[in-house]
């Protein structure tokens, strides 16, 4: 049987969790610092009972993992990894999977290499749910290509690129380029287009021009992560920049997409919106709120 500790126990690990839950072959457990927070214990405690996943109380109890997957704030990488490696049995493989760049990811190795378990670095490439377990990732390391078999054995989506770290996290930050940099060419045409009252129309006008999509779905999509997740976006656009400069480049799109995502995802903050409020909820309180700024 394979044990899989998670480290941050947030939307992502909860919904992985969900699709390994009660598969004979993995026992699943847990580590998060909310387990001790009596304002949230109880809550998360219940999510990690409907997943069959056991709660630790402290991050020592990793030490009986095979595989443990990080899944925590981009700020927390190192920190977490040298708080992990101390724990790790000779047989554990630690996967990183947190949205950081090659650099970031090296520290968090040199941390894991202070013990006895092996590093290998991954980068989730898509929105976790509704995929699931399934969702597709890339790791990479010198057991990566042994990881991903046993992961994917379990009903896992890995694929090894490679024996380096950092393989994986560049393919990701440099995707983040074209993804959030739509999320941030949103924001700025739709809160023009709505003090300009022609919201509707750009929306008509960009579907006839790319016509495979629906940009209106897009807008929901894209201006929701911003309202929700706006601050983890923003740290990985500043991963990607940095990424993007250690090439040689100039980061000029990621830093502009960074300062957009921050800046919108500060006035939505307060304003009574919900996740599910769409564009025609977010892109008002935007064209208002951003025009304030300047």
């Amino acid at each position: 049987m394979t044990t899989i500790a998670f480290i941050g126990f947030g939307e992502a690990a909860q919904s992985i969790a969900g699709g390994l839950s009660g598969r004979n072959a993995a026992r699943l457990a847990a580590y998060d610092l909310r387990f001790k927070d009596p304002a949230a214990s109880a809550a998360l405690r219940d999510i990690a009972a409907q997943r069959r996943v056991e709660p630790l109380d402290d991050i020592a109890g990793i030490a009986s993992a095979d595989v443990v997957l990080s899944l925590v704030v981009g700020a927390a990488t190192k920190a977490v990894a040298a708080s992990a490696a101390p724990y790790l049995s000779q047989q554990a493989i630690f996967i990183d999977l947190n949205s950081v760049g090659p650099d970031t990811k090296a520290l968090a190795a040199k941390e894991i290499a202070t013990g006895k378990g092996s590093f290998v670095e991954g980068a989730v490439m898509a929105r976790v749910p509704p995929y699931g377990e399934k969702v597709p990732i890339l790791v990479a390391g010198k057991r990566a290509g042994e990881v991903a078999e046993r992961l994917n054995a379990l009903g896992m989506n890995l694929e090894a690129v490679g024996d380096t770290p950092g393989q994986a996290s560049s393919l990701k930050m440099i995707r983040s380029v074209m993804i959030k940099g739509v999320e941030a060419l949103l924001i700025e045409a739709l809160s023009s287009a709505e003090r300009a009252g022609v919201t509707e129309r750009i929306l008509d006008s960009v579907g006839q021009t790319f016509p495979g999509l629906d940009w209106r779905q897009v807008a929901d999509y894209y201006l929701s992560r911003t309202f929700e997740h706006g601050a983890r976006r923003v740290t990985e656009m500043t991963e990607a920049a940095e990424t993007i400069e250690t090439l040689g480049l100039k980061a000029c799109m990621s830093r502009a997409a960074c300062e957009t995502i921050a800046a919108a995802h500060a006035a939505m903050k307060d304003q009574g919106l919900a996740v599910t409020d769409g564009y025609r909820g977010f892109v008002p309180v935007l064209a208002r709120r951003l025009a304030k700024d300047l």
